[in-house]
């Protein structure tokens, strides 16, 4: 499954249990995770969209370490099963 695919299914998915799906753009830092997800009740989620068989990159993994030492996992979601997993976890 392709990138673009996976990202649409999830903002759609997050759209529908009334949160967003935001793109991170943060200039001047590289590796940040693809998306916020902000949903009811102040959740938030961080997630790194890769398509199908495709890795984090060194820089993606440290940055990734380094929100998960604040507090903020990271979720990778590179397929159907993990995007079903993720969304899964947001709707409990």
């Amino acid at each position: 499954m392709n990138e673009k695919l996976i990202e649409k299914k999830l903002r759609e998915a997050v759209k529908r249990a009334g949160g967003l799906a935001l793109k991170w753009v943060s200039p001047g830092v590289t590796g940040v995770p693809d998306r916020i997800i902000i949903l009811p009740g102040g959740r938030v989620k961080l997630v790194e969209v890769k398509s199908t068989g495709k890795k984090q990159s060194p820089r993606q993994i440290v940055m990734a370490g380094m929100l998960e030492n604040l507090g903020l996992p990271v979720a990778v979601i590179d397929n159907q099963e993990t995007l079903t997993e993720f969304l899964n976890g947001i709707n409990n």
